[in-house]
C-alpha cells in the first residue's frame, strides 16, 4: 500500500489575473508501505476546502491525475482540478478558518484510501482581497509638490537681515503665506535641508518648517557658544563646536525638535551618511538618527583610540 506523506507543503502560488484566478500551488511527497519514495508514478487525488475543522463542512471539492517526480514529489493546482462542488471564488477566505483535505488513489484510479487534513494557516493575498470588503480611508497626507510638499526643495524660502526673518511657504491650496520670526542679532549663517530652513549665529538658531497641516513654524534655539560646524542630510540639521551639538529634525507628528547632546573635547570630526549623523574624537562617537516613527535620539559610543578610519555603504 502507498502513502501520501502527511506533512504537506502549501506554496501557495498565486496564478495572478484581474479577477482573482483562485488557484494555490499544493505539493505532497507520496511514499510506499516500505517508507520509500514513490517516483515517476501516476496518482490520482482529491482535494477539499473545509471551513472550522478537520471534520467540518466540504465548500469547495475537485479531484486531480498527476505523476510524481524523481523525488516522490506530487504537484497540483488547488483550483485548477476537475470540479466535484462548489467553486474556489465562493470561499470567503475571512472566516476561516480553513483546512484542505487530501484523498490519494496511489494507482491512480478513483480508490481514494490515504487521506489527510492540513490547516491552511496562510491564505494569498489576492485570495482574501477578491472578496473582503475596502477598510476605512486613511487620514489625509502632506500635499503634492505643486503645494507645499515638505520633499520639494522649493516649498520653503526664508529673506533675512540682521533683525527679522521672513519665511515663506504655500499651503495645502497653493496659497502663499508669509511667517515672520525676530532674530535680533548679526552675522547669521544660513543652512538647508529638503524639509527646513535654519538661521544660526554663536548665540541662537532659528528653524523654518511646516508641520503637518502645511503650516510654516518658526522653532528658536538656545546655541550658547562660538565657531560651530554644521553637518546636513536630507532631514536632519547638527550645530556643534567643542562642548555640545544641537541636532535639529522634524518629527512625526511635524513638530520641529531640538536635541542636545554634550560632546566635551576636542579634535572633533563629522560624517553624514543617509539620515544618520555621527560625531566623533579620539574618546567618543555620537550619533544622531530619526526612527520610523520620526523620533530623533543620540547615542554614544566609547572609542578609546585615535586615527579612526571611516566607510560607509554606496
Amino acid at each position: 500500500m502507498k502513502h501520501l506523506l502527511p506533512a504537506i507543503v502549501l506554496v501557495l502560488d498565486l496564478q495572478a489575473s484581474a479577477q482573482a484566478p483562485e488557484r494555490m500551488s499544493f505539493q505532497a511527497v507520496v511514499r510506499d508501505e516500505a517508507n520509500a519514495l514513490v517516483t515517476n508514478g501516476t496518482v490520482s487525488m482529491r482535494l477539499s476546502v473545509l471551513q472550522g475543522s478537520e471534520s467540518g463542512t466540504p465548500f469547495y471539492v475537485e479531484t486531480h491525475s498527476t505523476t510524481t517526480n524523481t523525488n516522490g514529489l506530487a504537484t497540483v493546482q488547488v483550483g485548477g482540478g476537475t470540479i466535484v462542488s462548489g467553486t474556489m471564488a465562493g470561499i470567503d477566505w475571512g472566516s476561516g478558518p480553513y483546512f484542505l483535505k487530501t484523498e490519494t488513489d496511489p494507482a491512480g484510479g478513483g480508490d481514494f484510501n490515504v487521506t489527510g487534513t492540513s490547516e491552511l494557516l496562510s491564505v494569498p493575498y489576492a485570495l482574501f482581497a477578491a472578496n473582503s470588503e475596502p477598510g476605512p480611508a486613511g487620514p489625509p497626507g502632506m500635499p503634492g509638490v505643486g503645494g507645499c510638499d515638505p520633499n520639494n526643495r522649493d516649498s520653503l524660502i526664508v529673506l533675512f537681515n540682521a533683525n527679522t526673518a521672513y519665511g515663506f511657504h504655500q499651503d495645502h491650496d497653493g496659497l502663499g503665506h508669509w511667517v515672520l520670526r525676530t532674530i535680533g542679532g548679526t552675522n547669521h549663517s544660513a543652512l538647508s535641508t529638503k524639509r527646513f530652513v535654519v538661521l544660526a549665529n554663536a548665540a541662537n538658531a532659528y528653524a523654518f518648517h511646516l508641520d503637518n497641516t502645511g503650516a510654516g513654524q518658526w522653532v528658536q534655539h538656545t546655541l550658547g557658544g562660538t565657531n560651530h560646524t554644521a553637518a546636513t542630510t536630507e532631514r536632519v540639521l547638527v550645530l556643534f563646536n567643542a562642548n555640545t551639538a544641537h541636532a535639529f529634525h522634524v518629527d512625526g507628528a511635524g513638530a520641529g525638535t531640538w536635541t542636545t547632546q554634550a560632546i566635551g573635547g576636542t579634535g572633533h570630526s563629522y560624517i553624514t551618511h543617509g539620515d544618520k549623523i555621527i560625531i566623533w574624537n579620539a574618546n567618543n562617537a555620537w550619533s544622531f538618527s530619526v526612527d520610523t516613527d520620526g523620533n530623533g535620539a543620540w547615542t554614544t559610543q566609547v572609542l578609546a583610540g585615535t586615527n579612526m578610519n571611516v566607510i560607509t555603504t554606496k
